[in-house]
Protein backbone atom coordinates (compact mmCIF):
# COMPACT_ATOMS: atom_id res chain seq x y z
CA UNK A 1 0.00 0.00 0.00
CA UNK A 2 3.18 2.33 0.89
CA UNK A 3 4.60 1.90 -2.55
CA UNK A 4 0.85 2.72 -4.17
CA UNK A 5 0.23 5.58 -1.97
CA UNK A 6 4.16 7.09 -2.86
CA UNK A 7 3.20 6.37 -6.44
CA UNK A 8 0.13 8.90 -6.80
CA UNK A 9 2.12 11.33 -3.99
CA UNK A 10 5.09 12.21 -7.22
CA UNK A 11 2.27 12.39 -9.95
CA UNK A 12 0.19 14.23 -8.08
CA UNK A 13 3.39 16.43 -7.55
CA UNK A 14 3.76 16.77 -11.00
CA UNK A 15 0.55 18.68 -11.73
CA UNK A 16 1.62 20.89 -8.69
CA UNK A 17 5.19 21.69 -10.44
CA UNK A 18 3.13 21.82 -14.01
CA UNK A 19 1.09 24.50 -12.32
CA UNK A 20 3.64 26.85 -11.23
CA UNK A 21 5.03 26.34 -14.48
CA UNK A 22 1.66 28.32 -16.01
CA UNK A 23 2.03 30.66 -13.17
CA UNK A 24 6.20 31.56 -13.67
CA UNK A 25 5.54 31.55 -17.20
CA UNK A 26 8.00 28.90 -18.14
CA UNK A 27 8.93 27.42 -21.61
CA UNK A 28 6.87 24.45 -21.64
CA UNK A 29 7.83 22.15 -24.00
CA UNK A 30 11.76 23.30 -23.55
CA UNK A 31 11.40 22.37 -20.24
CA UNK A 32 9.93 19.09 -20.89
CA UNK A 33 12.75 17.71 -23.03
CA UNK A 34 15.27 18.93 -20.28
CA UNK A 35 12.79 17.40 -17.76
CA UNK A 36 13.54 14.06 -20.01
CA UNK A 37 17.35 14.12 -19.76
CA UNK A 38 17.11 14.64 -16.12
CA UNK A 39 15.17 11.78 -15.23
CA UNK A 40 17.51 9.38 -17.73
CA UNK A 41 20.62 10.87 -16.35
CA UNK A 42 18.68 10.31 -12.86
CA UNK A 43 18.17 6.21 -14.24
CA UNK A 44 21.73 5.70 -15.03
CA UNK A 45 23.00 6.88 -12.07
CA UNK A 46 20.67 3.93 -10.30
CA UNK A 47 21.05 1.68 -13.05
CA UNK A 48 23.58 -1.67 -13.18
CA UNK A 49 25.07 -1.91 -16.14
CA UNK A 50 23.67 -5.12 -17.93
CA UNK A 51 25.08 -7.28 -21.56
CA UNK A 52 23.49 -6.13 -24.73
CA UNK A 53 21.23 -9.69 -25.29
CA UNK A 54 19.54 -8.56 -21.34
CA UNK A 55 18.39 -5.07 -23.41
CA UNK A 56 16.87 -6.00 -26.31
CA UNK A 57 13.46 -7.25 -25.47
CA UNK A 58 13.52 -4.05 -23.82
CA UNK A 59 14.07 -1.67 -26.67
CA UNK A 60 10.69 -1.98 -28.37
CA UNK A 61 8.34 -1.37 -25.35
CA UNK A 62 10.87 1.45 -24.04
CA UNK A 63 10.87 3.46 -28.32
CA UNK A 64 6.74 2.48 -27.94
CA UNK A 65 6.42 4.70 -24.65
CA UNK A 66 9.07 6.95 -24.96
CA UNK A 67 7.00 7.69 -28.22
CA UNK A 68 3.74 7.79 -26.50
CA UNK A 69 4.94 9.87 -23.79
CA UNK A 70 6.48 12.91 -25.64
CA UNK A 71 3.21 12.94 -28.17
CA UNK A 72 1.24 12.92 -24.76
CA UNK A 73 2.58 15.48 -23.39
CA UNK A 74 1.43 17.75 -26.52
CA UNK A 75 -2.17 16.54 -26.42
CA UNK A 76 -2.33 16.89 -23.12
CA UNK A 77 -0.96 21.42 -23.52
CA UNK A 78 -3.21 21.54 -26.89
CA UNK A 79 -6.21 19.76 -25.06
CA UNK A 80 -5.86 22.20 -21.64
CA UNK A 81 -5.52 25.08 -23.54
CA UNK A 82 -8.57 24.89 -26.06
CA UNK A 83 -11.09 22.53 -23.90
CA UNK A 84 -9.91 22.94 -20.27
CA UNK A 85 -8.26 21.59 -17.08
CA UNK A 86 -11.46 19.47 -16.24
CA UNK A 87 -12.06 17.88 -19.40
CA UNK A 88 -8.57 17.01 -20.09
CA UNK A 89 -8.01 15.11 -16.62
CA UNK A 90 -10.92 13.31 -16.66
CA UNK A 91 -9.88 12.28 -20.06
CA UNK A 92 -6.80 11.38 -18.65
CA UNK A 93 -7.67 9.46 -15.53
CA UNK A 94 -10.72 7.55 -16.86
CA UNK A 95 -7.54 5.77 -18.84
CA UNK A 96 -7.88 3.22 -15.91
CA UNK A 97 -11.15 1.41 -17.04
CA UNK A 98 -9.25 0.12 -20.11
CA UNK A 99 -6.38 -0.81 -17.99
CA UNK A 100 -8.87 -2.67 -15.07
CA UNK A 101 -10.56 -4.03 -18.16
CA UNK A 102 -7.40 -5.09 -19.78
CA UNK A 103 -6.10 -6.32 -16.72
CA UNK A 104 -8.88 -8.85 -16.21
CA UNK A 105 -9.65 -9.94 -19.97
CA UNK A 106 -5.25 -10.89 -20.56
CA UNK A 107 -4.55 -11.98 -17.51
CA UNK A 108 -7.68 -13.15 -15.75
CA UNK A 109 -7.62 -11.11 -12.41
CA UNK A 110 -10.90 -11.29 -10.69
CA UNK A 111 -11.42 -7.89 -8.16
CA UNK A 112 -14.75 -10.16 -6.81
CA UNK A 113 -17.47 -8.16 -5.32
CA UNK A 114 -15.98 -5.59 -3.31
CA UNK A 115 -13.08 -5.20 -5.73
CA UNK A 116 -15.82 -4.31 -8.63
CA UNK A 117 -17.80 -2.33 -6.42
CA UNK A 118 -14.55 -0.18 -5.83
CA UNK A 119 -13.56 0.13 -9.11
CA UNK A 120 -16.97 1.86 -10.09
CA UNK A 121 -16.70 4.15 -7.52
CA UNK A 122 -13.44 5.16 -8.09
CA UNK A 123 -14.67 5.64 -12.02
CA UNK A 124 -17.33 7.97 -10.14
CA UNK A 125 -14.90 9.45 -7.96
CA UNK A 126 -12.84 10.38 -11.09
CA UNK A 127 -15.34 12.43 -12.26
CA UNK A 128 -16.76 13.70 -9.69
CA UNK A 129 -13.77 15.37 -8.60
CA UNK A 130 -12.30 15.95 -11.90
CA UNK A 131 -15.58 18.36 -12.67
CA UNK A 132 -15.73 21.70 -13.19
CA UNK A 133 -17.38 23.79 -15.46
CA UNK A 134 -15.93 23.99 -19.22
CA UNK A 135 -15.12 27.08 -21.24
CA UNK A 136 -17.88 27.52 -23.92
CA UNK A 137 -17.24 26.98 -27.68
CA UNK A 138 -15.28 23.44 -26.88
CA UNK A 139 -17.93 21.77 -30.10
CA UNK A 140 -15.57 19.97 -32.33
CA UNK A 141 -12.91 19.50 -29.99
CA UNK A 142 -13.70 16.40 -28.80
CA UNK A 143 -11.45 14.34 -30.58
CA UNK A 144 -8.39 16.02 -27.87
CA UNK A 145 -10.06 14.11 -25.09
CA UNK A 146 -10.22 10.89 -27.15
CA UNK A 147 -6.87 10.69 -28.15
CA UNK A 148 -5.58 12.02 -24.72
CA UNK A 149 -8.00 8.77 -23.31
CA UNK A 150 -6.30 6.17 -26.11
CA UNK A 151 -3.03 7.74 -25.32
CA UNK A 152 -3.44 7.02 -21.42
CA UNK A 153 -4.52 3.60 -21.92
CA UNK A 154 -1.95 2.74 -23.92
CA UNK A 155 0.52 3.97 -21.56
CA UNK A 156 -0.58 1.56 -18.69
CA UNK A 157 -1.21 -1.61 -20.84
CA UNK A 158 2.04 -1.27 -22.12
CA UNK A 159 3.66 -1.21 -18.90
CA UNK A 160 1.15 -3.50 -17.07
CA UNK A 161 2.22 -5.84 -20.05
CA UNK A 162 6.17 -5.44 -19.82
CA UNK A 163 6.35 -5.73 -16.10
CA UNK A 164 4.55 -9.05 -16.18
CA UNK A 165 6.22 -10.45 -19.60
CA UNK A 166 9.58 -8.83 -19.81
CA UNK A 167 10.99 -7.32 -17.11
CA UNK A 168 12.66 -8.45 -13.85
CA UNK A 169 14.06 -6.66 -10.67
CA UNK A 170 17.33 -6.39 -12.26
CA UNK A 171 16.20 -4.48 -15.75
CA UNK A 172 13.17 -2.34 -14.20
CA UNK A 173 15.59 0.87 -13.40
CA UNK A 174 17.33 0.14 -17.22
CA UNK A 175 13.97 -0.07 -18.73
CA UNK A 176 12.86 3.54 -17.20
CA UNK A 177 16.07 5.06 -17.99
CA UNK A 178 15.85 3.88 -22.05
CA UNK A 179 11.97 5.32 -21.66
CA UNK A 180 13.00 8.88 -20.54
CA UNK A 181 16.22 8.63 -23.15
CA UNK A 182 14.11 7.96 -25.48
CA UNK A 183 11.49 10.52 -24.92
CA UNK A 184 13.88 13.29 -24.43
CA UNK A 185 15.99 12.31 -27.87
CA UNK A 186 12.36 12.63 -29.48
CA UNK A 187 11.64 15.89 -27.86
CA UNK A 188 14.99 17.47 -28.83
CA UNK A 189 14.25 16.04 -32.59
CA UNK A 190 11.38 18.17 -32.64
CA UNK A 191 13.07 21.23 -31.22
CA UNK A 192 15.53 20.96 -33.65
CA UNK A 193 13.46 20.45 -36.70
CA UNK A 194 10.97 23.23 -35.66
CA UNK A 195 14.38 25.78 -34.69
CA UNK A 196 13.77 26.01 -31.06
CA UNK A 197 16.98 24.17 -30.00
CA UNK A 198 17.88 28.01 -28.69
CA UNK A 199 14.85 28.02 -26.29
CA UNK A 200 17.10 24.68 -24.28
CA UNK A 201 19.31 27.96 -23.04
CA UNK A 202 16.10 29.92 -21.57
CA UNK A 203 17.20 29.83 -17.46
CA UNK A 204 13.83 29.18 -16.53
CA UNK A 205 13.31 26.30 -18.79
CA UNK A 206 16.38 24.39 -17.79
CA UNK A 207 15.93 24.84 -13.78
CA UNK A 208 11.83 23.92 -14.19
CA UNK A 209 13.20 21.13 -16.25
CA UNK A 210 15.78 19.71 -14.20
CA UNK A 211 13.21 19.81 -10.94
CA UNK A 212 10.59 18.39 -13.20
CA UNK A 213 12.90 15.60 -13.98
CA UNK A 214 13.51 14.47 -10.87
CA UNK A 215 9.99 14.01 -9.74
CA UNK A 216 9.16 12.75 -12.72
CA UNK A 217 11.71 9.98 -12.60
CA UNK A 218 10.72 9.43 -8.91
CA UNK A 219 6.73 8.76 -10.34
CA UNK A 220 8.08 6.36 -12.89
CA UNK A 221 10.20 4.58 -10.82
CA UNK A 222 7.49 4.05 -7.86
CA UNK A 223 4.86 3.04 -10.59
CA UNK A 224 6.51 0.36 -11.97
CA UNK A 225 7.56 -0.62 -8.34
CA UNK A 226 4.04 -0.64 -7.54
CA UNK A 227 2.70 -2.75 -10.09
CA UNK A 228 6.11 -5.06 -9.39
CA UNK A 229 5.77 -5.38 -5.78
CA UNK A 230 2.50 -3.41 -4.01
CA UNK A 231 0.60 -7.08 -4.01
CA UNK A 232 -2.23 -5.80 -5.59
CA UNK A 233 -3.91 -6.45 -9.15
CA UNK A 234 -3.51 -4.11 -11.78
CA UNK A 235 -7.19 -4.30 -11.89
CA UNK A 236 -7.25 -2.20 -8.20
CA UNK A 237 -3.79 -0.94 -8.19
CA UNK A 238 -5.01 1.59 -11.21
CA UNK A 239 -8.23 2.80 -9.29
CA UNK A 240 -6.40 3.36 -6.61
CA UNK A 241 -3.64 5.27 -7.66
CA UNK A 242 -5.49 7.50 -9.55
CA UNK A 243 -7.97 8.57 -6.42
CA UNK A 244 -4.70 9.06 -4.38
CA UNK A 245 -3.21 11.74 -7.08
CA UNK A 246 -7.05 12.94 -6.80
CA UNK A 247 -6.80 13.29 -2.85
CA UNK A 248 -3.16 14.64 -3.04
CA UNK A 249 -4.00 17.07 -5.61
CA UNK A 250 -6.82 18.30 -3.37
CA UNK A 251 -4.69 18.65 -0.58
CA UNK A 252 -1.70 20.92 -2.69
CA UNK A 253 -4.50 22.66 -4.77
CA UNK A 254 -6.25 24.05 -1.11
CA UNK A 255 -2.71 24.48 1.03
CA UNK A 256 -0.41 25.26 -1.56
CA UNK A 257 -2.67 27.81 -4.43
CA UNK A 258 -5.48 28.63 -1.77
CA UNK A 259 -8.30 27.15 -4.42
CA UNK A 260 -11.79 26.31 -3.59
CA UNK A 261 -13.18 22.72 -3.94
CA UNK A 262 -16.85 22.70 -4.99
CA UNK A 263 -19.03 20.60 -3.32
CA UNK A 264 -19.22 17.99 -6.26
CA UNK A 265 -15.81 17.84 -6.05
CA UNK A 266 -15.85 16.94 -2.43
CA UNK A 267 -18.52 13.97 -3.14
CA UNK A 268 -15.77 12.58 -5.39
CA UNK A 269 -12.92 12.97 -2.79
CA UNK A 270 -15.11 10.95 -0.25
CA UNK A 271 -15.90 8.37 -3.23
CA UNK A 272 -12.49 7.88 -3.84
CA UNK A 273 -11.78 6.91 -0.47
CA UNK A 274 -14.73 5.07 -0.03
CA UNK A 275 -13.22 2.92 -2.99
CA UNK A 276 -9.48 2.69 -1.89
CA UNK A 277 -11.64 0.96 1.47
CA UNK A 278 -13.37 -1.54 -0.82
CA UNK A 279 -10.58 -2.58 -3.22
CA UNK A 280 -8.30 -3.03 0.12
CA UNK A 281 -10.97 -5.17 1.64
CA UNK A 282 -11.22 -7.05 -1.92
Amino acid sequence: MALVMVAALFMALLFVIFKIFDRRSVPLFPAIVINYFTAASCGIIASVPLPSDRLVPLVLPAVLLGGLFIILFYVTAISTQRIGVAVTSVATKMSLVVTVLFAVVFFHEEPGTWGWTGIGLALTGVVLASWSPGPVGTRGMWMLPIALFLGNSAVDVVLITVQRLVLVPATEPVFITMVLGIAGSIGLLLLIIRGQFASLRDPKAAIAGVLLGLFNYASLHFIIGAIARSGFAASSLFPMMNIGVIIFGTIASIAIFKERIRNVQWAGIVCGVLAMAMILLA
